[in-house]
This record gives structure tokens, C-alpha cells and sequence, in this order.
């Protein structure tokens, strides 16, 4: 728990918050809110301590969900280094996988697809979903991927691609963006 939530403070200082920027970021207090969550439900505590800590946790659940408009239940796996830049409407399913290092913008929900189905996303590191996406199904997102703003994922995203569009399509590939950085970084082609 330790390690990940040092790793969250971290990328906000990366992000050019210091001090009470960082303290007082509502974003970085319902990701520390998790990372309690977590340590408390996976049996971590004190087994005498287990039922006073959980009651205490679910009155901050109800909190963060009720004032900051998160939820993040204890119970989804997210690696360290979250960021998550606006605190509102971030919706995260029990059972979703977040990888290290992962960009959440405001109102991303990740779920199920529903209707029977079963599964929800697994999302690998170094990603970044912009505002407004919705990522729903048994569905893989590679590492480094890049989901656009309002977009909705149903389809496997590979490594390295952009996807956006209602629904998700691919719109460049990770070969692309590699050729695209030679040709600016390349001094000959200005």
C-alpha cells in the first residue's frame, strides 16, 4: 500500500503540484482512500482490527462518492503511479485491472457491458483515457495505449495505438507514432 501510494504522490509532483497542491488535491485523497481500501479488504490488517477498519472505510467510500463524485472500489487491482487530473465522475468496476503509471481524466467509467455479459476491462501500464470515455467488456488495453475524449472502448485496444470514436476505433498504431517522432526529431525534414 505504501509503495503505490508513494508512487501516486509522486507522478503529482511530476505533474508540477508541490506542497499543499499535492495534500490538499481531492483526486490524490480518494486515490489514498483505495489504497486504505485495499490494504484493509485483501486482509493485510490486524484480523481484531478487519471489521472496525472496513466500517471506517465504507463511511469514506460513501464520502468519496457522495462529495467527490469517485468511486473506486477497494476491491479493483490499480498499480501505482495513478493520476487521475479531475476529481468527478470516475467509475471504476470491482473487478477492473489497471496497470502502473495510468492517466484518468474525469467522468471515465469502466464496467461491465452488461445484458448477462461478464468481464471488464484489463487496462496495461502507461495509459492514458480521456474525459468523458467509457471502456466496457471483457477487453484488453494495451500498454501505452491512448483512449480520446468521450470515446466508447468495446474492442481489445493493441499496444502503442490511439483509439477514438463511438464505437472505439483505431485510429494510429504504435509503428505510426514511432515514424511520425523519427520524422519530427529528424533535422533533415524541416
Amino acid at each position: 500500500m505504501r509503495a503505490e501510494l508513494l508512487e501516486d504522490v509522486a507522478r503529482y509532483r511530476a505533474k508540477g503540484d508541490w506542497g499543499i497542491g499535492v495534500w490538499g488535491n481531492p483526486a490524490l485523497w480518494a486515490i489514498a482512500w483505495y489504497r486504505f481500501g485495499n490494504f484493509v479488504y485483501r486482509g493485510n490488517s490486524l484480523r481484531i482490527l478487519r471489521a472496525p477498519l472496513k466500517v471506517v472505510h465504507f463511511a469514506g467510500g460513501i464520502f468519496c462518492e457522495a462529495v467527490l463524485q469517485m468511486r473506486l472500489p477497494p476491491n479493483a487491482k490499480i498499480g501505482g503511479g495513478l493520476y487521475i487530473s479531475h476529481v468527478g465522475g470516475v467509475v471504476l468496476h470491482h473487478r477492473t485491472v489497471i496497470g502502473k503509471h495510468c492517466n484518468l481524466s474525469h467522468q471515465v467509467t469502466i464496467g461491465t457491458a452488461g445484458l448477462g455479459r461478464t468481464g471488464v476491462p484489463r487496462i496495461g501500464d502507461n495509459v492514458s483515457i480521456g474525459a468523458g470515455a467509457v471502456l466496457i467488456g471483457d477487453i484488453q488495453i494495451g500498454d501505452g495505449a491512448r483512449i480520446a475524449a468521450n470515446s466508447l472502448v468495446n474492442r481489445d485496444v493493441p499496444p502503442g495505438a490511439t483509439a477514438m470514436g463511438v464505437p472505439a476505433k483505431i485510429v494510429k498504431y504504435a509503428d505510426e507514432c514511432r515514424e511520425l517522432a523519427q520524422e519530427v526529431s529528424n533535422p533533415l525534414n524541416r
